[in-house]
């Protein structure tokens, strides 16, 4: 089908468009709305893209009222702290729908962000009807695919839960054209105007969309361009099309790169370890094709369709010769789908995340258009006919035989539309049918998947979403309401670990209190930040959020300058304060129709937290400091500061007790601390800590930590899990003296493990004790933005005025477990307490923080090393005196720098890495391209002028 470019004046489509749009919106959003909940997802969204766009919007017009001050490029707040660039970059300040939010008052912004949902889905529709427009298509068909590229499941979902994916949509019709326009020998300017846009918008997604379009041009110039048009001049386009736009958007990429490179993505395996998927993948990769109310998109790979996909693939594959380049891409999509190693590459060389299966929605929806206009013009044969009744037969055989593993009951209205999309086909094709049969028949498969997939209790995606008005009270109620009574000044909060204040169980950010709160969820995160929490074993680390709640641990909650934590003392985890942290407030008590207590805010404060920047006389190498233990690093925070050759004196490093204790199963019976053979779901484990009563009170008040390292496991084959799992249930069916069946305990354990995918690496193993239950958390391999590799990690099981006796360990899967258990306690003694106040003496006095830089006053006898929890960056420059001294990596992961002896003013100031040069290349470039434009524009008059005296 030729590509045109004629203009055609008749532009009634886009009216007609917008029209069906509010159909198709009424049926995507309506029902959040009708059941009273919001379009605000409970993860991302109440987390990052809302918070983030009230405070860039906050931001921005603080930039214009003050600007001879600059932009702000540093928080102090989110997190330990942030640069502000990267956090915004990713979410925001490429996003152009995100200054919509400039013209909303700030009471009405979280209407405001709804509202820019919905215009997102419209442009995405209207970018569609812009790229069809350039082909031969009715606007009824035209209208259909725009609806087919709209709704579907990857979209369904990340409309609400990921808005900045919306805008590739947008982007990649235009790509598209562009480029076409490019070949067919057009104007270069489109196509680099095009590509700026799409490399300001989100630099990850920009690489998606760039390999995308790289590959579309290497299909279509070799199956249609290849020796019909000049080769140097197009490659002289396209070079100044893409090699100008990445010079002009450097002022963004430059510092998004840096910043990427510096962070907690690095490092990650390849593909999450995958050679190829589980088995369940290939099984049902493709009932997925329609099922358009999916969303348990598995390693991403959304297709959902509607119903009309199948034929119209049939249809198209049938005629590959008239549509190549749309044959040959969705049969390349196909086959990148079934390996790992392709996802990867797609999302920067980490995880197998097919994110980039959004490129092949507008060759489906492209092929839907074609079949659609073959229908209405009765141009199907009947032997395409009967071959794609055929084909449709093997698929729903296919789906009845998926159905009776997985019992997909979501599977019936794909299946019924799929069944009447074929039946209208046929009538229609035979003329038996009003051509609308058929575009209405796909209508509303269009709007029952979508109604479908929000309803609650059907795709139940509603449960997901906040209820109308939640998001205002999280905000308020964020701490039970206790943050309202705390002093004004610099300080750093917690929460205790999981614990729950308010019906949002998702809560990893803070930033509506105004309070700097630890824990941070952002894309982009300090990889010393996460290399220091994973360096002291923190057991919550994510890649996204590298604290969390520090599990709790007083010393490093110290350390971080966390003055205050909030706890609900009947949720979660209520009885683990941390061990220096005294309750100084309560909330209200609330109970139950049985008068039982269920909440009550209570905030806990310490008079031991660490300064923000505090002088260290006393040094810990750090060749000495990696032969420490996890507990060990931790507590040698108070006792030194890790840096290298300073000239300071030595650290002498004490406080960590190792405790002797034994692994053993229920009969009492010793185990190997090193292995466990776990055959048996239902056995149990302890560890019998040996301390005397003496002993016990000797150490006093002390914080338990369980120490498991070198983990690995070895799942038993599917064949050795069946057989112990089969004598299992033979067992039990004995003891209640019921007649075995094997044959199908075999198949209910078989179906089980094939739908799992395992036997798999994943595993989880439980310590629980009086205070805490902690558990450490392998996940699998199709948990793509959280998956890595977990070897170790301590286990924080408490503060105790006397330490148990035991505590119960329990592995969560049948297999071979290999580790090393160390039991360890971290007295909270006068010992630690004298070094906190000497470490507080040292403090920095005068402290004042303004935007991206502190100042402060220091007096010393002798020199030292300035030492911080400021989060280190290479952005960080340091004066003393006014004297430029450099930075240094303090503790592995904070900012510090050496200080003479006496009395000094010191000044910290940190700018975006790369931000000032970016900008510079991007000026350079922008008044180079305007000269460029400017001579072209002079040289295009000139041939203009001579052409018309020529006639």
């Amino acid at each position: 089908m030729q590509f045109s470019f004629n203009k055609k004046r008749d532009r009634a489509v886009y009216w007609k468009y917008s029209v069906f749009f509010l159909f198709l919106a009424a049926c995507v959003f309506g029902p959040y709305l009708v059941t009273g909940h919001s379009l605000i997802w409970n993860t991302d969204t109440a987390n990052q893209h809302l918070p983030l766009l009230v405070k860039y919007r906050e931001y921005v017009f603080s930039f214009l009222r003050h600007l001879s001050q600059g932009p702000a490029e540093w928080s102090w707040t989110m997190g330990l702290g942030s640069d502000l660039f990267s956090v915004f970059s990713y979410y925001t300040i490429g996003d152009v729908f995100a200054y919509l939010a400039l013209l909303f008052p700030t009471s009405h912004l979280v209407f405001a962000y709804q509202l820019i949902l919905l215009l997102r889905l419209y442009c995405v529709g209207l970018a569609f009807v812009y790229f069809a427009r350039h082909f031969d298509f009715k606007d009824g068909v035209v209208l259909i695919g725009s609806g087919v590229y709209m709704v579907n499941a990857y979209l369904l979902y990340a409309a609400l839960a990921q808005p900045m994916f919306t805008t590739t949509f947008i982007l990649f019709p235009l790509i598209v054209v562009q480029l076409e326009r490019l070949l067919q020998g057009g104007s270069a300017w489109p196509l680099f105007g095009v590509f700026v846009w799409m490399l300001v918008s989100n630099y990850y997604l920009a690489f998606v969309l760039g390999l995308g379009a790289i590959i579309y041009l290497f299909l279509r110039w070799g199956l249609a361009y290849w020796k019909k048009i000049p080769f140097w001049p197009t490659i002289k386009k396209l070079f100044f099309a893409s090699l100008g736009a990445v010079i002009l958007s450097a002022g963004l990429l430059l510092p998004e790169l840096l910043a990427v490179v510096n962070s907690t993505r690095t490092g990650s395996q390849f593909a999450n370890g995958l050679t190829f998927y589980p088995a369940y993948y290939y099984l049902l990769l493709p009932k997925e094709l329609i099922d358009g109310d999916n969303w348990k998109l598995m390693f991403w790979s959304a297709l959902g369709l509607a119903s009309i996909i199948l034929p119209a693939l049939v249809y198209l594959f049938r005629n590959w010769r008239k549509y190549r380049l749309v044959a040959a891409s969705l049969l390349l999509g196909a086959v990148m789908l079934l390996i790992p190693a392709v996802g990867a590459v797609f999302n920067g060389g980490m995880s197998a995340s097919n994110r980039w299966t959004l490129l092949l929605y507008l060759p489906f929806a492209f092929s839907v258009m074609v079949f659609v206009k073959a229908i209405s013009e009765q141009a199907v044969s009947q032997k395409e006919m009967r071959l794609i009744f055929t084909t449709s037969g093997i698929y729903l055989v296919y789906l009845v035989a998926m159905s009776f593993l997985e019992n997909d009951y979501k599977l019936f209205l794909p299946v019924i539309f799929l069944l009447l999309s074929l039946g209208a086909s046929y009538l229609v094709n035979e003329g038996r049918a009003l051509k609308r049969a058929l575009l209405l028949t796909v209508a509303a498969n269009l709007a029952f998947n979508a109604l479908y997939a929000a309803l609650p209790y059907n795709g139940n995606f509603a449960a997901k979403m906040l209820v109308r008005g939640e998001y205002e009270q999280i905000a308020e109620d964020r701490y039970g309401g206790l943050n309202h009574i705390l002093p004004a000044g610099f300080y750093r909060v917690n929460t205790v670990s999981n614990n729950q204040f308010v019906s949002q169980k998702k809560l990893f950010n803070d930033l509506t209190s105004g309070l700097a709160n630890v824990s941070s969820y952002y894309s982009i995160q300090n990889q010393y930040l996460g290399q220091f929490s994973t360096d002291l074993g923190n057991l919550q680390y994510d890649n996204n959020i590298p604290f969390h709640q520090l599990d709790d641990r007083t010393i490093l909650n110290n350390f971080l300058g966390v003055r205050y934590i909030f706890n609900q003392k009947y949720s979660v985890n209520g009885s683990k304060v941390p061990g220096t942290y005294d309750m100084i407030a309560a909330g209200k008590e609330k109970k139950d129709q049985n008068q039982e207590s269920v909440y009550q805010a209570e905030l806990y404060k310490t008079t031991e937290a660490f300064p923000l920047l505090w002088l260290s006389y006393k040094a810990i190498s750090p060749s000495r400091y990696q032969k420490l233990s996890a507990s060990q690093k931790e507590r040698a925070l108070a006792s030194g500061v890790v840096v290298k050759g300073v000239g300071l004196k030595a650290a002498k490093l004490t406080g960590v007790k190792t405790i002797k204790a034994s692994l053993v199963d229920a009969s009492g019976k010793k185990l190997s601390k090193n292995k466990l053979t776990y055959t048996n779901s239902d056995a149990s484990y302890k560890l019998k800590l040996h301390l005397s009563d003496r002993e016990k009170a000797k150490l006093g008040k002390s914080e338990l930590h369980v120490e498991i390292s070198q983990i690995s496991y070895q799942p038993f084959t599917l064949s050795q899990q069946l057989d112990l799992e089969l004598k299992k249930a033979k067992q039990e069916a004995d003891l209640a003296g019921q007649t075995f069946n094997e044959r199908a305990t075999r198949y209910k354990y078989w179906r089980y493990h094939l739908l799992a995918g395992s036997p798999d690496p994943s595993y989880k193993l439980t310590v629980t004790g009086k205070k805490a239950s902690e558990t450490i958390v392998q996940r699998s391999q199709d948990m793509t933005s959280f998956y890595r590799l977990v070897d170790s990690a301590v286990m924080n099981m408490g503060t105790y005025q006397t330490l148990p006796n035991s505590l119960t360990f329990q592995p969560s899967k049948l297999g071979t477990y290999r580790f090393k258990i160390k039991v360890v306690a971290i007295p909270l003694n006068q010992e630690y307490t004298k070094e906190v106040r000497q470490i507080q003496k040292q403090g920095v006095k005068q402290l004042k923080l303004a935007q991206n830089q502190l100042t402060g006053l220091f007096t010393s006898k002798k020199a030292g090393v300035v030492t911080s929890t400021i989060p280190y960056s290479n952005g960080w420059t340091a004066t003393v005196d006014g004297k430029a001294v450099k930075v240094i990596k303090t503790n592995t992961a904070f900012v510090g720098f050496k200080m003479p002896a006496g009395k000094h003013r010191v000044r910290l100031v940190y700018r975006t890495p790369g931000l000032r040069s970016g900008l510079l290349i991007s000026l350079l470039t922008a008044l180079a391209i305007l000269v460029y434009a400017a001579f072209s524009h002079k040289e295009w008059r000139r041939e203009f002028r001579a052409k018309k005296k020529e006639k």
